[in-house]
């Protein structure tokens, strides 16, 4: 199973990011007051070289710190380009509806899924897809928690995290069409099996085909596991 054409790459989680196109600081022209102080500086260091060592300490922590906000200001540009990608339809336009949510892998997660869902479409207006759309999402969440039982780590958008990984949710939609999308941390991919008529359970890909118009899994960029996507139209 592959992506839609009507989604992107559900990446990294949307957050705040510096506006695109914004003009870098202009540079300004030392003033008199600035050559004055360079040269008390000069000679201050020439009289004690101990505040020399000190004076040199200083910029090398300075240039370790301008370092590590070089590093994170780069991680940050990458995780709003992923979040961009996530919260655009496939011919790259924005879908005009969007909303993310973060759950432990727990067994409340699936209710809480489904009755986020249900209140984020009656705010987009979307009721005819309230009943469809919350029980898709109720089964992929509830495939999610228990794929995401056992593992002790996961990646997601470059970053490792110990410990047991959430289940993540996306939900695009516009006018008509809601674009459902499932993170879990497992590898292993999801995979419908007959099921026997007595079971109680084992149903939930089997229902997520039928109430789909299209479905399927991919790997998102710099992550483990696996998200698992869905297209309920009306």
């Amino acid at each position: 199973m592959t992506m839609s054409p009507l989604i992107g790459t559900a990446g990294a989680v949307p957050g705040p990011r510096p506006a695109p196109g914004q003009p870098a600081e202009p540079e300004l022209e030392p003033s008199h007051a600035d050559s004055e102080q360079a040269a008390y500086a000069a000679e201050s260091l020439q009289a004690d070289p101990g505040h020399a060592d000190y004076a040199a300490d200083h910029r090398h922590a300075d240039y370790a710190a301008d370092h590590r906000h070089a590093d994170y200001a780069a991680e940050s540009g990458q995780a709003g380009q992923a979040a961009d990608r996530s919260q655009e339809n496939g011919a790259g336009a924005a879908w005009p509806h969007q909303s993310f949510l973060e759950l432990g892998a727990l067994p409340t997660a699936a209710p809480c899924a489904r009755l986020h869902t249900t209140l984020v479409l009656w705010e987009w207006d979307l009721d005819a897809l309230v009943h469809t759309a919350a029980l898709v999402v109720s089964e992929l969440v509830s495939n999610a928690v228990q794929s995401s039982r056992e593992l002790t780590s996961s990646r997601f958008a470059g970053q490792w995290a110990p410990g047991t990984p959430p289940v993540r949710v996306w939900l695009s939609a516009d006018e008509r069409r809601l674009v459902i999308q499932v993170w879990d941390g497992s590898d292993l991919p999801p995979v419908p099996r007959p099921v026997e008529p007595e079971a109680d359970s084992g149903r939930g890909l089997l229902l997520v085909g039928a109430l789909s118009a299209e479905w399927g899994c991919y790997t998102p960029e710099k992550s483990s596991g696996k998200v698992v996507w869905s297209v309920v139209s009306g």
